[in-house]
C-alpha cells in the first residue's frame, strides 16, 4: 500500500511536470529575419494576440518541410480564391497541442507570398513565418 501511494504521488508530480511542456518551443528557420514592423502591425491588427513575423527568401516547400518534422500540422478547411492577386500558399502548425487554431493559444503560419500593409497590397516574393500567441 505504501508503495502504491508513492507511486500515484511521484505519478502526479511527473504530469504536473510534463503538462506546461505540452507548448513547444518555436524554432525560427535557418537564415529568417525577424520583421520587426510587421510583428508591430500583426499584433495590433488582433488585439489580445502577440504576433513575431519573420521572413526568408527560401521557397514556402523548404520552409514547409522544415516546420512539418517540428510541429503538428493543422490543415484548413477548403478555401475559394477571391481576388485575382498572387496565388497564395500557406500551412498552420500548432505549438501547444491544442485541436485546432481556434482553441490554440500558440500557433503559427507559414505564407508565400508576403501579403501585409492594412490594405493588403503590401505584396513581396518572400516566405513569412508568423507565430501567434495568446496574451
Amino acid at each position: 500500500m505504501r508503495k502504491f501511494a508513492l507511486f500515484l504521488i511521484v505519478g502526479g508530480m511527473l504530469l504536473a511536470v510534463n503538462f506546461p511542456c505540452l507548448a513547444q518551443d518555436f524554432k525560427p528557420y535557418a537564415g529568417s529575419k525577424l520583421d520587426e514592423k510587421a510583428s508591430r502591425e500583426a499584433s495590433a491588427a488582433t488585439p489580445g494576440k502577440q504576433s513575431e513575423v519573420y521572413t526568408t527568401a527560401d521557397s514556402f516547400d523548404q520552409v514547409n518541410a522544415f516546420y512539418k518534422g517540428l510541429y503538428k500540422e493543422y490543415t484548413m478547411p477548403s478555401r475559394s480564391h477571391p481576388h485575382s492577386g498572387p496565388q497564395v500558399k500557406w500551412a498552420f502548425f500548432i505549438l501547444d497541442g491544442g485541436k485546432d487554431l481556434a482553441s490554440s493559444k500558440y500557433w503559427m503560419k507559414v505564407q508565400r507570398p508576403y501579403v501585409g500593409g492594412a490594405d493588403g497590397n503590401d505584396v513581396r516574393d518572400l516566405t513569412v513565418i508568423q507565430t501567434v500567441r495568446s496574451k
